[in-house]
């Protein structure tokens, strides 16, 4: 190949790595060409699937709507059968622009805003997404008695029906009975989630407890209540968990999510899969406060699994999410048996992402969870009957891999930065849970969450969410009365965290000498403003600091949890520098177990007392 040649191929091959937006001509396409316009109460769905169809395979489309307000209603027959429907479904599609210039997208019913499958470059914009009803429905108490609990509900909002000694709810989903699994109580006056409260707070007994229609958009549960909440406080009622996402990205490539709003999602607000590079910036998951709701989304604000590349949070708020901020992590396969020299059969989880070939994967002995030596996937067959799948490597397996033993994608580990954010106590749940083993960045963010503010897992147990944390730095942010709900004491396991920043993955150590499963986790420069103790809870961490972080007291909740600022389980290499307390912060200790005091340095300021448990 001539010089020549070789520079007009260069020049080819970087154009195309360039995102399209960046160097080429949109086609513009305005709804308002096609007769849609604000405000009308059309049903704009029609109108978007055929702006969809007539620029299919067009490259760099934008499509724009103008400030206001647009109905979206779902397919009959899908709403009839329970099934939602999807607005803007874009497939394979490079450099389409949706900007909704500042308008609102209202759905009605059964409906997925968005779901982007296999496309590149694309950007949503500039618009607000809500329900004209939402799936949850929302009450106030009136008063709490011995025997009985009444409750206000706005019928024009949340219409209700007594029928057969039960409550319902009925409107655009059809009859919704409440889901015996969450019913969240926040305060009357700062919406926040009720101090040390978490899900059923008021009883398992009221779904099961004869109601009665006492007028005035009143009804009585007789029953004798868990707790008596203050006149005012706002109830939640769930009808559903996982109905659908708000927006999906499913083996995607450079998706930005930019000046978003979402007040209401029938589960996660965005939901990601197996993409390469998401931008979230300025997007805001925050409770519709206009229409008196306390919730937003039904489930997670956002959820990320098996991604690549990075994901990006910059400049966003949460509230009133039904569970929490952002989860990014893997799935753990747990292996059945090995039925070759190359093969294994994987007994799969619900939300298994398998391994495509040419994939690495890494072996985990579930004695030690530490990582083995990765191999490479060679494909996937399925059995005939069975959920379980054969993985099939390009390496012998013997020696290597076992009856169950876990597997963990070593591909899918994107890299994190939450940077600028604000995650608040109306947010149910934790705020950020994370477990890649990537690089990961949480600075200059504002945390007043209900559970743990950061929550870095490793779950073998539950959910099977992978895997162990290499490189963390949670830097400048301010943590303030975090950790006020959901904790393991009062409520058993499965809390929302053992503390304002929680490192509990399933894995427990049984001596000082285990191996520990998380690696290079630094909490530097950080402010707690906390009213208890317990700052930081550690578990199997290696290579863990501690340093140059500010402990303020505040008097805003009593103390209830462990005595200790820090409790570390299993730690090695732990570093504890330069930390400053408040005059009246209590504690100025470390508890641990399963560890030597020996793994603790400590340098600068006055040296923290060690308690063996």
């Amino acid at each position: 190949m001539n010089r020549p040649t070789r520079l007009i191929v260069l020049l080819l091959l970087t154009a195309a790595s360039v995102p399209y937006a960046a160097n080429a001509a949109r086609r513009t396409v305005r709804v308002s060409d096609y007769g849609l316009h604000p405000g009308s109460g059309r049903n704009a769905l029609p109108v978007v699937r055929r702006i969809i169809e007539e620029n299919k395979g067009v490259r760099g489309l934008q499509i724009r709507f103008d400030e206001g307000r647009y109905d979206f209603y779902p397919d009959a027959e899908r709403q009839a059968a329970g099934k939602p429907t999807t607005a803007f479904a874009l497939t394979q599609t490079d450099g389409v622009e949706i900007d909704g210039g500042g308008c609102d997208w209202i759905f009605h019913g059964l409906m997925n805003p968005v779901r982007l499958s296999g496309c590149r470059n694309t950007t949503l914009r500039n618009v607000r997404i809500d329900w004209q009803q939402p799936y949850n429905s929302q009450a106030t108490i009136v008063s709490a008695m011995d025997t009985y609990l009444d409750m206000e509900i706005d019928a024009g909002r949340y219409p209700y029906v007594v029928a057969g000694d039960s409550l319902a709810f009925v409107g655009e989903y059809g009859l919704q009975r409440i889901v015996p699994e969450y019913t969240n109580l926040y305060d009357a006056a700062t919406h926040e989630l009720l101090y040390q409260t978490r899900d059923v707070p008021l009883g398992r007994d009221m779904f099961r407890a004869r109601v009665t229609d006492l007028g005035n958009n009143r009804v009585r549960f007789h029953y004798r209540p868990a707790m008596k909440p203050a006149p005012g406080t706002v109830v939640v009622f769930f009808h559903g968990r996982y109905i659908t996402n708000g927006i999906e990205i499913a083996d995607c490539r450079q998706t930005r999510i930019e000046q978003v709003t979402i007040h209401h999602t029938l589960s996660c607000g965005v939901f990601g899969v197996r993409s390469h590079d998401v931008a979230m910036v300025g997007l805001d998951i925050v409770a519709d406060e206009r229409s008196g709701r306390v919730f937003s989304t039904i489930a997670d604000a956002t959820h990320f699994i098996g991604c690549t590349g990075d994901i990006l949070f910059d400049g966003c708020t949460v509230s009133g999410s039904g569970d929490d901020f952002t989860n990014v992590h893997g799935m753990y396969a747990p292996v059945a048996e090995v039925c070759g020299e190359r093969s294994v059969r994987i007994a799969p989880t619900s939300r298994d992402q398998g391994f495509r070939p040419g994939e690495r994967v890494w072996p985990l002995d579930t004695a030690t969870m530490q990582r083995g030596r990765p191999l490479t996937s060679a494909g996937t067959e399925r059995i005939a009957g069975s959920r379980d799948y054969v993985l099939h490597f390009r390496e012998p397996v013997a020696g290597r891999i076992a009856a169950g033993n876990m597997l963990e994608n070593a591909t899918l580990c994107p890299r994190l930065t939450v940077r600028n954010c604000r995650v608040l106590k109306q947010n149910r749940g934790r705020s950020i849970l994370v477990t890649t083993p990537a690089k990961v960045l949480i600075e200059n963010n504002y945390f007043r969450s209900a559970g743990a503010a950061v929550l870095i897992e490793g779950d073998t147990e539950l959910w099977f969410e992978s895997g162990a944390v290499c490189d963390i730095t949670i830097r400048n942010n301010l943590f303030e009365d975090c950790y006020t709900s959901g904790n393991n004491i009062i409520d058993g396991p499965w809390g929302w965290g053992e503390g304002v920043i929680s490192i509990s993955p399933s894995f427990r150590p049984q001596d000082a000498d285990t191996k520990a499963y998380h690696r290079n986790i630094r909490i530097v420069g950080n402010t707690f403003r906390h009213f208890d103790c317990a700052v930081l809870f550690a578990r199997s961490a290696e290579g863990l600091e501690f340093s140059r972080n500010r402990l303020e007291r505040t008097r805003t909740y009593k103390p209830f949890y462990r005595p200790y600022n820090l409790f570390l389980d299993g730690c090695r290499k732990v570093r504890v520098a330069g930390n400053s307390f408040g005059p009246d912060f209590p504690g100025h200790n470390i508890g641990i177990v399963h560890m030597r005091p020996s793994e603790i340095v400590q340098r600068g300021g006055r040296p923290l007392e060690i308690i063996c448990k």
